[in-house]
């Protein structure tokens, strides 16, 4: 791009020059630098600098189809989007795309289709995860980024964290590689940022300004069952296990990107989709697989494990018929854990209430905890059914097996 006055804008107060750069995936596209009027001057003169195009600030409008580069006369920080859809074949990436979601596929192409066509639209984080290498999940993020160019930006967690938020507050697709997360705000932020609508960004020497907020999250990692934590109730993650490919093709991106016109074609002749069933399009009995729960097991907490093998101890010894135990944090702090000081009551409350998801009775009654002396208070309903499987009668004659 030869250099011009037509190469500079007034964005705010702000000066910036536009150059052009081609990518990695041999993309044209083009920078916004920040730039001293000053310098605009000496080699312009205050005439040329005069001519510069100004905005009144910035704004994000994501679209694929029908991009607009000034809204309102507002500069549009979302990428011209580069590729055309065009009909043909796109065998390379189905089988790829098959391998990175399997028996979800469905729920995958739905996902990339809500990517290029409803690029508001807010969706579930999805996690790649394997402790394998040679899977595909940093060949599935190449190829996002070929296809949304400068609207993807790849992160690791400690920019997440970061206050200057610059790097990723503009983008559509946030990718996270190698990831293990355990500090809990770091958790949270990431958890807020796959719903926010809108983001103040905070860059190095430029004064704060709020634009609004489309970013979806994809993050890999070598960690399948501890890479981050995830509640029970959580729908807000969709985290796929990647296995080694059984034929493996070194050239897999390069075709793949070939194949982008295609594939594009391919989305844009889905069904439309339904967007009544979830505020993140899926629900969550579409996103839950195996992976998922693992997830979420390990996110427990070892108090929460405690509690499940003393449970399944109790119902596997106690004699009563009952299908429910009544119990309160008093009295499962008083058998189990009176010697602990690690354990308190209300810690045992937490555990009852948010990672076993138990309900409280609502007024005050008389029951017998562990088939004691019945005392009265508002003791938590625990299920015989989630820690003993029912044997099913045997008729006389019949095997058990």
């Amino acid at each position: 791009m030869k250099d011009n006055i037509r190469n500079y804008v007034r964005i705010g107060t702000i000066y910036y020059r536009l150059s052009e750069y081609i990518n990695r995936y041999g993309i044209s596209t083009v920078r916004r630098e920040k730039w001293d009027i000053r310098t605009i001057k000496e080699d312009f003169g205050n005439r040329g600098a005069d001519d510069i195009e100004k905005y009144a600030g910035f704004t994000l409008v994501p679209d694929n189809r029908n991009y607009k580069k000034i809204i309102d006369d507002r500069w549009n920080l979302y990428a011209p989007f580069a590729h055309k859809s065009d009909k043909g074949d796109f065998k390379h990436t189905e089988g790829f795309l098959r391998h990175i979601f399997g028996e979800q596929y469905d729920i995958g192409i739905k996902y990339l289709q809500c990517l290029y066509l409803h690029p508001k639209q807010a969706l579930p984080v999805l996690a790649l995860v394997s402790k394998e290498r040679q899977t595909g999940k940093s060949t599935f993020l190449d190829w996002i980024t070929a296809i949304f160019g400068d609207n993807t930006v790849v992160v690791d967690a400690k920019n997440i964290k970061s206050e200057f938020n610059g790097v990723y507050a503009k983008a559509n697709i946030i990718g996270i590689e190698e990831t293990f997360i355990d500090k809990s705000d770091t958790i949270e932020k990431i958890k807020s940022i796959s719903t926010q609508k809108t983001m103040t960004v905070n860059e190095k020497q430029i004064q704060h300004y709020s634009i609004p907020f489309f970013g979806k999250i994809i993050m890999n990692s070598n960690n399948e069952d501890k890479f981050i934590k995830i509640d029970d109730q959580e729908i807000r993650f969709f985290v796929r296990k990647i296995s080694v490919p059984e034929k493996g093709n070194h050239n897999i991106l390069n075709d793949m990107i070939e194949e982008i016109p295609s594939f594009l074609y391919y989305l844009e002749t889905l069904p439309p989709i339904d967007f009544s069933k979830s505020r993140m399009v899926f629900t969550a009995e579409e996103l839950r697989n195996e992976t998922l729960a693992n997830v979420k097991e390990e996110s427990k907490s070892w108090l929460h494990k405690e509690l499940k093998e003393s449970f399944q101890d109790y119902f596997d010894n106690s004699q009563s018929n009952s299908k429910f135990l009544h119990v309160t944090p008093t009295d499962i702090k008083e058998k189990w854990f009176h010697n602990n000081s690690q354990v308190q009551k209300n810690y045992i409350k937490t555990v009852l209430k948010n990672e076993f998801g138990f309900s409280q009775i609502d007024k005050v009654e008389r029951y017998s905890p562990f088939q004691e002396s019945s005392k009265t208070g508002r003791p938590y309903i625990v299920p015989k059914s989630l820690f003993v499987k029912e044997i099913k009668e045997v008729k006389t004659g019949e095997l058990p097996f």
